[in-house]
């Protein structure tokens, strides 16, 4: 006689409410699955008479649409077992009832995996009669391998002589089964992400048998995907990343943010030391955001590591240009970092060594709503370095430490975030500390003998967070900080600036939503105020057309300032689909500035049109501006200029998005940036009767970019993942000596990267980088005038920014390998860069009469071993 068992499996594979119409900001995370769907009713299917005649067994794998309401909309194999099985299981499951699932504590659609397992047995074992009133005497709980999450959703089956027991584990991961006979009866635990799990258990009358199962995951890593509902797209120009995608990128040492590195419209950086040359723009054009902090020094010494840890965060969205009315003060590039909630399933973290640097990171609950999370990173960098350039950079041996390249980093989180709510508290604290001192052991490096140069650059934030809900359409969203940033230089005793700022920020908003008008309304206020004191002894600023003095002790310059500048702004931004398929995104936003004492009002436009169900056309203008450089004191009134005026660009674009399958996507667009009121230096007079007192600087500059940007990208699956990305792109600006345009001195035509990652089998992980971009610009040495008191030459250049170096390919390969333990895991990993061991050239050197040339070339093969424990 045939026997039938039934396993089910839920597995969240979408979780969307129907018509969900809350749009929190990008850095909330929106569609989590609340409470999962429970079966309340099952109807047993019936076994088909063919199988049975040829005693077959068989399992089927269904994909099952449940309502709002919790009823079976529909349901279709995605695994058939044939037989007959296929049209029995669909016919069974089709009259099943569950509870409604809620996601954000509401009731939701979703799509679960239901597992129907048919087996059959020749003889019927009667099961030993069951008391009269049976009482729980076996659970447990089920826990994953190595993370020790919950296991929620698994079926358990105890096999009683031929006859089949089963529980369901729920969220918590335990189970319960009543009146298990005694005897030794075998247990299996199946789930569709885990691996089988089986043992034998011995029951005992009048005995309770508790146990803790820890199942296997079928693939562990950085691929596994979590699906989220996707925020309001406002953005023409943007490409937003999971952490889990950009964890195992090679050449990125496991950084999340270095990954910007590798989208269209950034260009590569020399040397790689982490600059972000966002479409030609001055690194200062960019602004660096986490949870909407803006973040004063993105990367360590040399573009090694980010100051904030990438383990914290949950996605990274980054926009080249075109970014909405929220933001301001900048004419160039966006990325926005949103930080995770810390874990509530338990004390969790990670201990990672690597030849740069080590770092850890711990998190857990507090309570029912409350959770933290605390990291750091120490580098070692200081012990390596010197090894490495006397190794691999011989030409640098003029150069010595006295305290080599350190740094540090630190960060500490506690959100509270009530489960099934919408609000969001947490308090966050993060900081960090770079210091360098070198010594010259050349003088040809220093003609006045100073010897050494000292640097420290060090922030501080404690950062407050709050979203709360007002309503069920009124969203109130406050972002606010205090923090310190300290900034020194030294050459000598005599040649020095020292900063110490203070900064204030608050950004408060709201978000309201309109369902029937089809409209959404953002508003709010963006203060940045930023007291400082400052020390500076220095010559002053280099002017074309002169030859400076040597002997820069005669000419130095001091100013100790002490100011308060006030940056106040306010923002209204407007998401209307006024057309089925059509989205218009209109914006303005106002900015004053009290150094310079100007007012700005810079409006801006994005629109949307779904022309099919895969295609997407996309055109955006606006304007933006930014307040000049203070750090290079272009506001100062010694050294620069504190009449500037405010910085600006004009930002067009248009584009096409197509989806060719639900992984397989293409974004092309074409830009053209317009720049005016460009701080640049002022020419030297060419009489000496000019006036000598005239600024430094003057807001005459005034250039372009334009290009095409593409990227061809495969989104996370359950084994790969990558993209293509391609610039071509111009940036140029006017040369008043010249009358016309020349090329910009970040100009890269070509920028081409290829990155990919792949799941193997064993828990082993691989990846590929692979870049390639047109040379730096350089500018030649046309002769040299030789000083006969100074006993020095000075260089006279050529033509500014003529002639481009070659091109630049680097390939780099990564491999992970995972362990798993029953608790714990352990990472091994290899990260190369440069593995062809190519010699990319970064720039030029001189003799000292400058009668030779050679190039400089970047760090040849670089192997970086790791070794990471997560529990």
């Amino acid at each position: 006689m045939p026997h039938r068992a039934v396993v089910l499996s839920l597995v969240l594979l979408l979780a969307v409410p129907a018509g969900a119409q809350d749009v929190p900001d990008a850095g909330t995370p929106t569609g989590v699955l609340t409470k999962a769907p429970a079966l309340l009713q099952q109807v047993e299917a019936r076994f088909p008479p063919e199988a049975a005649a040829q005693g077959l067994a068989g399992t089927v794998v269904m994909e099952v649409d449940l309502g709002a309401d919790g009823k079976v909309m529909d349901a279709r194999v995605v695994q058939p077992a044939g037989h007959g099985f296929d049209e029995a299981a669909l016919e069974a499951v089709r009259q099943f009832e569950f509870s409604p699932a809620e996601v954000d504590g509401q009731p939701a659609p979703v799509r679960i995996q239901y597992a129907y397992e048919f087996l059959y047995r020749p003889q019927v074992v009667e099961a030993p009669p069951a008391p009269k009133e049976e009482v729980v005497n076996f659970s447990g709980v089920l826990l994953e391998r190595g993370t020790r999450k919950a296991l929620a959703g698994a079926t358990v089956v105890v096999d009683v002589g031929g006859e089949p027991r089963e529980a369901l584990s729920g969220e918590d991961g335990r189970f319960e089964l009543k009146g298990v006979p005694s005897g030794t009866w075998p247990v299996l635990v199946t789930s569709p992400e885990h691996t089988r799990y089986e043992v034998t258990e011995n029951f005992t009358e009048g005995q309770r048998t508790e146990v803790t199962y820890h199942v296997r995951r079928k693939q562990y890593g950085a691929l596994e995907t979590v699906v989220r509902g996707k925020a309001e797209r406002k953005e023409v120009a943007q490409v937003s990343l999971r952490q889990e995608e950009v964890k195992l990128i090679p050449g990125t040492q496991g950084d999340a943010l270095k990954v910007v590195q590798n989208l269209p419209g950034v260009a590569r950086s020399p040397f790689g030391i982490g600059l972000l040359v966002v479409r030609g723009g001055k690194p200062w054009d960019t602004r660096v955001y986490v949870d909407e902090e803006l973040v004063p020094l993105l990367f360590h010494f040399g573009g090694l590591y980010a100051t904030f840890n990438s383990n914290l965060l949950e996605d990274i969205a980054f926009q080249p240009g075109n970014f909405g009315a929220e933001h301001g003060r900048s004419i160039g590039g966006l990325v926005r970092a949103a930080t995770r909630t810390p874990s509530k399933e338990g004390l969790h973290g990670y201990v990672d060594l690597n030849v740069i640097d080590g770092s850890a990171l711990v998190e857990g609950p507090l309570g029912n709503d409350w959770s933290f999370a605390a990291a750091g990173r120490r580098s070692h960098v200081d012990a390596v370095l010197p090894w490495a350039l006397r190794t691999f950079a011989p030409e640098a041996n003029a150069l010595s430490f006295t305290v080599a390249p350190r740094y540090f980093d630190y960060q500490l989180k506690l959100e509270r975030r009530p489960k099934g709510s919408r609000e969001r508290l947490s308090l966050t604290l993060f900081g960090s500390d770079d210091r360098l001192s070198l010594v010259f052991s050349n003088p040809a490096w220093d003609s006045e003998g100073r010897g050494n140069v000292d640097t420290l650059q060090s922030y501080v934030r404690f950062a407050f967070r709050w979203d709360k809900p007002l309503g069920s359409r009124l969203t109130m969203l406050t972002r606010a900080s205090v923090g310190l940033d300290r900034n020194e230089l030294g050459a000598g005793a005599d040649i020095f600036v020292r900063t110490a700022q203070y900064p204030v920020s608050l950004r408060h908003g709201y978000s309201l939503e309109l369902t029937e008008q089809k409209l959404q309304l953002n508003a709010g206020v963006d203060v940045l105020v930023i007291p400082f004191t400052q020390e500076v002894q220095a010559p002053p600023p280099f002017k074309l057309n002169q030859i400076p003095d040597p002997f820069v002790s005669r000419r130095l310059l001091r100013e100790d300032a002490s100011r308060v500048p006030f940056q106040p702004a306010a923002y209204l931004e407007a998401v209307w689909q006024p057309l089925p398929g059509l989205k218009v995104v209109p914006g303005l936003r106002a900015d004053y500035e009290s150094t310079i004492r100007r007012t700005w009002l810079d409006p801006r436009l994005a629109a949307f049109w779904q022309v099919t169900g895969s295609t997407t056309l996309k055109a955006a203008a606006g304007l933006y501006r930014q307040p000049p450089d203070y750090r290079r004191g272009l506001l100062s009134p010694t050294f620069g200029n504190p009449d500037l005026l405010a910085e600006g660009a004009r930002h067009y674009a248009v584009g096409v998005e197509q989806q060719f399958t639900d992984a397989l996507s293409l974004d092309m667009q074409l830009y053209y940036k317009d720049l005016f009121n460009q701080a640049e230096s002022v020419p030297a007079p060419s009489s000496p009767d000019a006036d000598a007192s005239l600024p430094s600087y003057a807001s005459t500059g005034r250039g372009r970019g334009y290009g095409v940007e593409l990227l061809l990208r495969h989104q996370l699956t359950r084994n790969f993942f990558g993209w293509i990305a391609y610039s071509l792109s111009r940036t140029e600006r006017f040369d008043s000596r010249l009358g016309k345009m020349r090329r910009g001195p970040l100009d890269q035509p070509h920028n081409l990267v290829a990155v990919a990652s792949y799941k193997l089998p064993h828990d082993f992980i691989a990846g590929v980088r692979l870049r390639y971009s047109s040379g730096p610009l350089d500018t030649p040495v046309a002769g040299a005038i030789y000083d006969a008191n100074a006993n020095y030459y000075y260089p006279l250049a050529g033509e500014l920014f003529s002639r481009r170096l070659p091109a630049f390919f680097q390939a780099d390969v990564r491999l992970d390998k995972r362990f798993v333990y029953d608790d714990w895991m352990l990472a091994l990993y290899v990260d190369v860069q440069n593995v062809t061991n190519r010699q990319n050239v970064e720039g030029t050197l001189n003799n000292f009469d400058y009668t030779q040339e050679r190039f400089l070339y970047g760090l040849p093969i670089i192997p970086a071993l790791g070794v990471r424990g997560e529990f």
